[in-house]
């Protein structure tokens, strides 16, 4: 049995937060799209969590929540 990634749903927060990764060649810390989006940290974490869990993101260095865009889910729509 495969598993699918689940759907990420498209909102203003998740639209600003995935222009962000575009602008920056898809590298972001979580502290510099709070910066960038002008969003609450914890809002930014719960975008992230979710793009996460779809596979559209991944870590490249955890302990400073440094980010890579691995797939844009707005591509899928």
């Amino acid at each position: 049995m495969t598993t699918q990634p689940m759907p990420v749903k498209i909102d203003d927060t998740m639209d600003d937060v995935l222009n962000t990764f575009v602008r920056t060649d898809g590298y972001a810390t979580t502290g510099y799209l709070v910066d960038e989006t002008d969003t609450s940290r914890p809002t930014v974490s719960k975008r992230l969590d979710r793009l996460y869990a779809a596979e559209c993101i991944e870590y490249v260095h955890e302990p400073t929540a440094f980010w890579r865009l691995v797939e844009d889910p707005r591509e899928d729509t």
